[in-house]
């Protein structure tokens, strides 16, 4: 009995063997060491600068301080720059916000005080004081046209161009392409809205450039009669005339301050 069992057992591992096929003798591997996953980063610079703390400040990029009316300042230009990682285009974008307007005081003797109750005092010049609040135009007495150019409606009156080359000087009436004009208007109109500019690769610096431009107001805009110059008898349009347009005074000596923003966006590829 004892051999039978012992004959099975020798039996089952033979068939075993037979069922299970023939070991491995030799084997194989390799490994792949130091995989890394790293982002990439997007990392926008105006004129090569970045904002504090992380560079020294972006710049003063416009600087107007005597802007009289009927003529175009610029261009002033800004340089864009991805020094970013990754090989993707993003998008530019330009974002006017933070604008203030006030009233450049008038130097000690050389202008009035303010009719206001000004607690401080402000002092203007004369024909900015008579535009606004009304007095002598010549011999003709004018009722003012209010207190323009300040409280924030300086930007109603200044237009602003964004141009992406450097090749015309814009105009007002003309309209310009969006392949070489990203806005023209009014600056209230750009103010808290995101103006796409262009797409940006990194290390392929592109520009833009900022056209500024005060229109004159007249005393038609106001519903006030032409005043025609001394001894002129009548309307001529082809003529100089030395208290056309006399409203444009309550402009003088305004100020506006603005920031500008610009942004870089990587969207989905």
């Amino acid at each position: 009995m004892r051999n039978v069992l012992l004959s099975l057992v020798v039996f089952a591992v033979l068939v075993s063997g037979a069922v299970g096929g023939t070991l491995a003798t030799w084997s194989d591997s390799e490994t792949s060491l130091g995989n890394v996953i790293e982002t990439g980063s997007l990392d926008l610079r105006v004129n090569n600068a970045d904002d504090l703390p992380w560079g020294t400040g972006v710049p003063v990029k416009v600087n107007i301080t005597c802007m009289i009316p009927c003529k175009v300042f610029g261009p002033y230009k800004v340089d864009l720059w991805n020094a970013g990682q990754c090989e993707n285009a993003s998008h530019a974008y330009i974002h006017v916000k933070n604008v203030t307007c006030s009233n450049v005081e008038a130097k000690e003797g050389s202008g009035y005080l303010n009719r206001t109750l000004n607690p401080d005092g402000l002092r203007m010049p004369e024909p900015e004081l008579v535009a606004q609040y009304g007095g002598k135009v010549d011999c003709t007495t004018v009722p003012g046209v209010g207190r323009i150019g300040e409280n924030c409606t300086l930007d109603d009156y200044i237009y602003m161009w964004i141009m992406l080359d450097n090749t015309t000087t814009p105009k007002i009436g003309t309209t310009y392409p969006n392949t070489t004009c990203v806005y023209q208007g009014k600056m209230n109109a750009s103010v808290c809205s995101e103006m796409y500019l262009f797409d940006l690769m990194p290390c392929t610096p592109r520009s833009i450039y900022l056209w500024f431009h005060l229109p004159q107001p007249s005393e038609e805009d106001f519903g006030l009669n032409y005043i025609p110059n001394p001894g002129q008898t009548g309307y001529d349009p082809q003529e100089y005339t030395k208290f056309n347009d006399w409203p444009s005074w309550a402009l003088m000596k305004d100020k506006i301050s603005f920031d500008m923003e610009f942004d870089l966006w990587l969207e989905d590829p």
